[in-house]
């Protein structure tokens, strides 16, 4: 079983090379893909440029952070950091998520920032702040994008957000598994299908916020 790894232990510099290697070749090899990706990433910062003193501040802020957890979500898909790129995916969904809860009701700033106060802050924090009232909060702005933030958000914890079945097996190449017994475990996926898998994923994150 292998990771991908050179035979030297210390390969971090030649994994990074290569991870910034893929994101160019990547962005040729789809462009149709990369275009849609580089759209959506001009929507978000014309919206950036035009954010002057949001009310509230952290809702903004959150907003451009957002913004940052796609674009890593891009850069991974790109490099054939799959798994990766759905824990970002996730990210950019919950930090748009909470920006508008908090647009929507602004006192939930306080409750937020107030996390690491106490105990009960904390628990009153998370209570606030569940998954499934972002999706209600984004339902009474728009019905059907609740449905795709949801659909979207399920996706990012199968295929890799939670170390389960699908982000697990996503990155393992299984030729030679009846002849040798053995079986490669991917750090940088090359396989089209999954490539475009993890680029869709990353548009589809920033579906609830256009």
């Amino acid at each position: 079983m292998t990771t991908g790894s050179s035979e030297s232990p210390d390969d971090l510099l030649k994994y990074l090379e290569l991870v910034a290697s893929n994101q160019k070749v990547n962005a040729r090899n789809f462009q149709y893909g990369f275009s849609i990706l580089r759209r959506i990433n001009i929507c978000f910062s014309t919206a950036g440029q035009h954010l002057t003193n949001p009310k509230p501040l952290i809702a903004g802020l959150l907003f451009l952070r957002a913004q940052s957890a796609y674009k890593a979500a891009v850069g991974m898909s790109l490099a054939g950091q799959v798994p990766e790129s759905f824990q970002m995916a996730r990210g950019c969904l919950e930090c748009a998520g909470y920006s508008l809860l908090m647009f929507n009701d602004t006192a939930l700033a306080d409750l937020y920032m107030n996390r690491h106060t106490s105990a009960d802050d904390l628990k009153r924090q998370k209570s606030a702040f569940q998954i499934s009232k972002v999706r209600e909060n984004i339902k009474s702005f728009d019905e059907r994008l609740a449905e795709i933030f949801h659909e979207n958000y399920e996706r990012s914890i199968d295929f890799g957000r939670h170390p389960n079945l699908h982000s697990t097996m996503s990155a393992i190449t299984m030729d030679g598994v009846s002849e040798t017994g053995s079986f490669t475990v991917e750090a940088l996926s090359t396989d089209p299908k999954v490539l475009a898998h993890a680029m869709r994923n990353a548009a589809h994150s920033s579906d609830r916020k256009r």
